[in-house]
């Protein structure tokens, strides 16, 4: 847990008012990403849907209403206490590798946009221990930018690579390193527990404007979250914000969003 707890110093998500921003700015899961684990889960209903690293609650919340019971797992206490609670859900303070559940007990364990921040062995040792037997495991991703414009999302781009720089740096320095999600599905084949895994492509849309742009990139940690004039300069932020006004105004337009879902069948 020593390599989880580096990671969590070093993501800039617990400083004041960064958990409120992520909330507000980051997209949901789409419907059909919970309609297809459901079918691989053979399960109409989930009695339990276990979520790892659940941050604020987003990809908890939108199993309400669709599962009996939905725990989010989450070690970070800045953003579980940003979580927002819904019928059916429920928060632990825990780590991924070590949830203190049952053995067996849950349907379905997914990990949202977070399973570069955990030591995968550990990781999926836990969600095989607590699934039952022809549950799964789903680790799934967002690609960003989303699409919304060619030179928003051009600008959109250098900004993330000027960011990216910075992060690796820093990261290194901290002795801090973040596992590649293009390997996801690789390691979850060689770990052992899971008969099946296959990743599934998908999209969904939702609404934006310029300040979810901008918003959308703070939410995504150090060195954006920081509150540093020069580092603000140092990345360029108000030449990504320029373009997005100049481009979308005050209009609201769809933004979609691709996924990326490795999915483990126990």
């Amino acid at each position: 847990m020593e390599f989880s707890r580096k990671l969590i110093d070093s993501s800039g998500y617990d400083r004041p008012g960064f958990a409120a921003g992520y909330d507000r700015h980051r997209p949901r899961p789409p419907a059909a990403l919970l309609d297809a684990l459901c079918r691989y889960a053979r399960v109409e209903r989930p009695a339990l849907v276990v979520d790892f690293a659940c941050g604020t609650g987003l990809s908890t919340r939108a199993w309400s209403g669709r599962a009996e019971r939905i725990v989010g797992v989450e070690p970070n206490p800045a953003m579980l206490a940003a979580a927002t609670s819904a019928p059916g859900v429920e928060y632990r303070e825990g780590f991924a590798q070590d949830t203190g559940l049952a053995d067996g007990c849950t349907d379905i364990v997914t990990c949202s946009q977070a399973l570069h921040w955990m030591d995968p062995e550990p990781t999926f040792a836990e969600a095989a221990r607590i699934l039952r037997p022809g549950g799964l495991f789903a680790a799934y991703d967002y690609d960003w930018p989303p699409v919304i414009d060619p030179e928003v999302d051009e600008a959109f781009d250098a900004y993330q690579w000027r960011r990216g720089e910075m992060r690796r740096l820093r990261e290194i320095q901290r002795g801090a390193d973040r596992w590649e999600k293009g390997g996801h599905l690789g390691r979850m084949r060689e770990s052992g527990p899971f008969r099946f895994c296959r990743e599934v492509l998908l999209h969904s849309i939702e609404d934006g404007d310029a300040d979810r742009v901008v918003g959308f990139a703070y939410s995504l940690g150090l060195p954006a979250a920081v509150d540093d004039p020069e580092l603000e300069r140092e990345l360029r932020v108000a030449e990504l914000e320029e373009v997005a006004r100049r481009i979308l105004g005050d209009r609201t337009v769809p933004f979609l969003f691709g996924y990326r879902v490795r999915i483990g069948v126990r």
